[in-house]
């Protein structure tokens, strides 16, 4: 998953929008942009959203 599924499935225009919605930091979500959503972080959604998001097993972020 990325960043833009995650504002498309909230139904957000942007990331700051998005940090509110899910109760991150408007820092964390653009970091994420940029270097993609640990994979911890993409489990969690995958829970939160039932499934709808699926985490990205292959993507390795450091």
């Amino acid at each position: 998953m990325n960043v833009s599924e995650l504002r498309a499935f909230y139904r957000v225009k942007n990331n700051s929008q998005l940090a509110r919605k899910i109760g991150r930091g408007r820092t964390t979500i653009c970091d994420w942009d940029k270097f993609g959503i640990p994979n911890g972080a993409q489990a969690i959604l995958q829970i939160q959203t039932n499934g709808a998001l699926k985490a990205d097993l292959k993507q390795q972020v450091a």
